[in-house]
């Protein structure tokens, strides 16, 4: 099992929380993540164990897999449990919320096409020392998770304007030894700082995304995808579509060739995630009026369209 990552001196302990990360197929930690965010993100309620495991059950998820991904949650600093009698109870922890938030704002904006490129570059470079080597790598997923590339070692760039984040980042992270700054690629010599990717590498993986939820799509324009359809589909989607940002920088359209993949893949994740929104919701309050009638009303189905409940 993995272990919580230990913070650097002056790193937020909030940025220490070992979030799984998305892989290529399914895991009930990613998968439970993906279903306590989608509908309980914005509630302090305690969710009890016997809930969880219900929907699990429906996405797939044996119990016992449900508990023990539920306790390596826990460990990881993702969730929060406590107890009430023999029941126990989770909910995700407040400092998981911070990066969580941060998280949706990503997968929302992530492929949307309407945002046009000023034609400049956000370049950091840093040095991180051999002694917090856990700091180092926890930097380096940060920033790719947010588009960015190492064009060299310690020098890593991105097409979008992140100097403001950048810097809470460093912050946040305790790292006081960088260099951050804009700049056009007319104004460098040498290296392209778009020589930083290989586009081919990450145009190929939208094909199996693409291939394996049309036929869902299509189904729900036909209005044949039933409630307990809706939560499981719903669910694989997102907890697919989020692993794209750790491999794909979301280069914006001026800097990729015509017909970009990730345009339709990211049209079929809004038009089918945010159209199985009530069918999956109502599921869900079913699950809840049976498992814990107390919790009426708490789950809201979050919006890719609208990155909001």
């Amino acid at each position: 099992m993995s272990k919580p990552l230990a913070s650097g001196p002056g790193m937020d302990p909030d940025m220490a929380i070992d979030f799984p990360r998305p892989l290529k197929g399914p895991s009930s930690q990613h998968q439970l993540v993906t279903l306590l965010v989608d509908y309980w993100f914005d509630s302090d309620a305690w969710l009890p164990s016997r809930l969880i495991a219900a929907l699990a059950a429906d996405l797939g998820i044996t119990a016992s897999a449900s508990a023990t991904a539920l306790s390596r949650l826990a460990t990881r600093g993702v969730l929060e449990q406590s107890s009430a009698g023999r029941t126990s109870r989770y909910r995700i922890t407040e400092g998981a919320r911070k990066r969580l938030r941060g998280g949706l704002e990503q997968v929302s904006a992530f492929g949307e096409q309407s945002r046009r490129w000023d034609g400049h570059w956000t370049v950091i470079a840093f040095s991180i020392p051999e002694t917090s080597r856990d700091v180092r790598e926890l930097f380096r997923s940060r920033l790719r998770w947010r588009g960015f590339a190492p064009l060299f070692g310690a020098v890593w760039v991105s097409p979008r304007d992140h100097a403001a984040e950048l810097e809470s980042t460093c912050s946040a992270f305790g790292v006081d030894d960088y260099v951050i700054f804009r700049t056009a690629d007319s104004s460098l010599r040498g290296k392209r700082l778009i020589d930083a990717w290989s586009p081919q590498e990450f145009r190929e993986q939208y094909q199996p995304f693409i291939d394996r939820f049309r036929p869902w799509l299509e189904r729900f324009d036909a209005g044949t995808v039933g409630p307990a359809d809706a939560l499981r589909v719903r669910t694989e989607l997102m907890d697919a579509w989020r692993a794209f940002p750790w491999s794909d920088p979301d280069l914006p359209a001026e800097l990729l060739p015509e017909a970009w993949p990730r345009t339709e893949a990211r049209d079929l994740l809004v038009r089918l995630y945010d159209g199985l929104a009530p069918a999956a919701l109502t599921f869900v309050e079913e699950a809840v009026a049976r498992e814990a009638p107390e919790l009426a009303g708490s789950a809201k189905a979050f919006s890719v369209r609208s990155g909001s409940y």
